[in-house]
């Protein structure tokens, strides 16, 4: 569930906001999506190897949803809430509501029927709020 790899370009958008987290996945200089498989299970920093460094082509670390939702909490202070509308027997639709921890704002997303979309929503507007 909460496995699931950002695509690129919210990698890239996460690279400019400073997200230096080690992670299993990266995308390469072409775009491909490559996974530490086998023996290279090793958390590793992707987004500035020295074969890159300075050129204008880069790799990107791809982080799962949760270490993207976890490094949010812990170093820009927002706080993503995944809730679920319930009406006595009735279950909706799951939302994403975004807290900044500084001063309260608070943002809901549009309704969504999964849980994975709805924290992909507030992450989207968290990445957006932030650059």
């Amino acid at each position: 569930m909460l496995k699931q790899v950002v695509d690129k370009v919210m990698a890239r958008q996460l690279w400019k906001l400073g997200f230096r987290e080690p992670t299993l996945s990266y995308y390469d200089l072409n775009g491909e999506q490559q996974t530490a498989d086998g023996e290279e299970l090793i958390l590793k920093d992707y987004n500035a190897p020295k074969e890159t460094r300075g050129r204008g082509a880069r790799c990107y670390s791809a982080p799962t949803l949760s270490a993207v939702h976890d490094w949010l909490r812990r170093k820009k202070h927002l706080e993503l809430l995944i809730c679920r509308d319930t009406f006595f027997q009735n279950t909706g639709d799951y939302y994403c509501r975004l807290i900044r921890l500084s001063d309260g704002l608070s943002r809901d997303t549009h309704p969504r029927k999964s849980y994975d979309q709805a924290l992909m929503d507030g992450i989207k507007q968290a990445i957006s709020l932030l650059l």
